[in-house]
């Protein structure tokens, strides 16, 4: 009998899948497929299933493939952790015996049971028509995210619709050559294309903003065409169509940007008005970000080298309430965007980063560098130590805005209303007006990005909303893919990496694994 191996599908209550709670199950070493699929209850378990494998297998990936290689890392730890090779993203350094990702970020793995889920669903008549159409505007839309990833990051790469069943194909050794890009991008839109039609006019959540739907897809459908115009040829034509997914999220999505930066973020607001998709993380299934140990020792500093530090006030870390983060910091922020990336008055700044001081025996303070602040965690009852079950944006609306000002721009339309509304927003609405022949676009220039290493004035528009995105997106996972959609010149200009070098090498196990598969050019 074939059998498939179904990473955390197995049976658990069936009672409350509500929301985002409970997203993995309890793993099971195999599953005979043929017995499975017998129930709606089943569907939504492997769906529920769908969305955890993400997550576990892939969270720390996202992240890793999106923004360690850009601008905002590449400091030493100021406690003395050491970085334990981390500093080859920043430095960009990687190369074929240390690609920093391994097997393709574990994507293959996820996209054999979105495949499975595919066929299942197309095939079943156990579902009503709204629910089948729902799951599968839910998988092909999880598919298309996976193949962008993969194709953002390694060019060419294989492209499998069909899942793995048993003896008839083992994924780990597939003997498969990669897929010219081109054709990649085409699975990507001809997904979108069948999860916009499979959810219909159902534009809601009714899962919860930590599974995927219709507005997940359109978000996606803009960044996929921005990415495909820019960078593949599509031009003005590509343009529009991510101006109009945007444009039709706007409208039927049920979004607005929350009123204080902060409020997006916090522990106590998920799946908020601005949240179109996230990862979660959460106390109900003891899940924290990135797996804990990827978050926990490489975003936050340990608490014993924070000794001798202080804050702003000159209050020594040790003796803040709630701030026992027990980490081990490998990834520094780079010291100077505390002072150059953030206008006075951005309350963006205090909401991102958190700066540390040293405190000398006349009381003056010294300031030595900023850490992350944007995910904050929580500290549980009965515990000192911080936990960090923050869920992990991927998409909200604030992306929405400045993707869509940037398809605006591309096609010579004016961007001010949405670069204004993100900036309104980070500014509070009294500063930004009473300062907005400063800080409102296309104001925001002048001696502040004189030898700024990070970002530069509002006399290019381009310039103008990557500036914003990288003020907005601290931390997400989204700084180095917008400066390779903006093109080679920004990356250059921007990071340390070499143009033969912007896509990622293959590890020689996938190598060894699939003699199909070459390196990618340049290493």
């Amino acid at each position: 009998m074939k059998k498939i191996i179904i990473a955390m599908m197995a049976a658990v209550s069936l009672l409350n899948f509500s929301g985002c709670d409970s997203l993995d199950m309890e793993p099971v070493s195999s599953i005979s497929d043929a017995n499975y699929w017998k129930s709606p209850d089943q569907f939504k378990a492997f769906n529920i299933g769908l969305h955890g494998l993400l997550r576990s297998q892939s969270s720390y990936n996202i992240f890793v493939l999106g923004e360690p290689r850009s601008d905002i890392y590449g400091d030493q730890p100021f406690g003395g952790e050491a970085t334990q090779g981390v500093e080859r993203f920043s430095y960009n350094t990687i190369n074929a015996e240390f690609t920093g990702i391994s097997n393709f970020a574990n994507f293959y793995t996820t996209l054999n049971q979105i495949n499975l889920m595919i066929r299942r669903t197309n095939e079943t008549d156990l579902l009503g028509e709204a629910e089948k159409n729902y799951y599968l505007g839910q998988a092909y839309g999880l598919r298309a995210y996976i193949y962008f990833h993969l194709l953002r990051s390694w060019g060419d790469v294989i492209i499998t619709t069909e899942p793995t069943l048993g003896s008839e194909l083992d994924i780990s050794h597939l003997d498969k050559a990669a897929s010219p890009a081109s054709e990649v991008m085409d699975l990507i839109k001809k997904d979108i294309d069948a999860s916009e039609k499979a959810f219909g006019g159902d534009y809601s959540y009714k899962q919860g903003k930590c599974y995927w739907s219709k507005p997940a897809t359109l978000m996606l459908k803009g960044e996929v065409y921005l990415w495909s115009g820019r960078q593949m040829g599509g031009g003005t034509d590509d343009y529009t169509v991510a101006k109009t997914a945007l444009q039709d999220l706007q409208q039927n999505g049920n979004l607005k940007l929350q009123e204080k930066f902060t409020d997006v973020f916090s522990f106590n607001n998920k799946e908020n008005s601005e949240m179109i998709f996230a990862l979660h993380s959460g106390k109900e299934d003891d899940f924290m970000m990135w797996r804990d140990y990827n978050w926990r020792n490489n975003m936050v500093p340990q608490r014993e080298y924070m000794a001798g530090y202080c804050d702003e006030t000159g209050t020594p870390f040790l003796e803040i309430p709630g701030y026992n983060l027990q980490g081990l910091m490998r990834y520094q922020v780079k010291k100077d965007h505390y002072l150059k990336s953030f206008r006075e008055g951005d309350t963006r700044l205090k909401g991102t980063l958190k700066a540390v001081y040293k405190k000398h025996e006349d009381g003056t303070l010294e300031y030595i560098a900023p850490i992350q602040y944007k995910f904050q965690g929580t500290t549980l009852e009965g515990s000192n130590e911080r936990s960090w079950y923050d869920d992990y944006p991927i998409y909200r609306y604030a992306d929405a805005l400045l993707l869509l000002a940037e398809a605006k721009a591309l096609l010579g339309e004016d961007p001010s209303t949405e670069i204004n509304a993100v900036r309104e927003r980070a500014y509070g609405s009294e500063y930004f007006n009473a300062h907005k022949n400063e800080v409102g676009y296309p104001n925001d220039k002048g001696s502040f990005y004189n030898d700024n290493p990070f970002e530069a004035g509002d006399e290019n528009v381009m310039e103008a909303i990557l500036k914003e995105r990288l003020r907005e997106f601290f931390f997400e996972g989204k700084r180095w893919y917008d400066l390779r959609r903006f093109g080679k010149d920004y990356v250059l200009k921007y990071t340390t990496a070499q143009e033969s070098r912007l896509l990622w090498p293959i590890n020689e196990g996938a190598l060894t694994n699939n003699p199909a598969l070459k390196q990618t050019p340049g290493y």
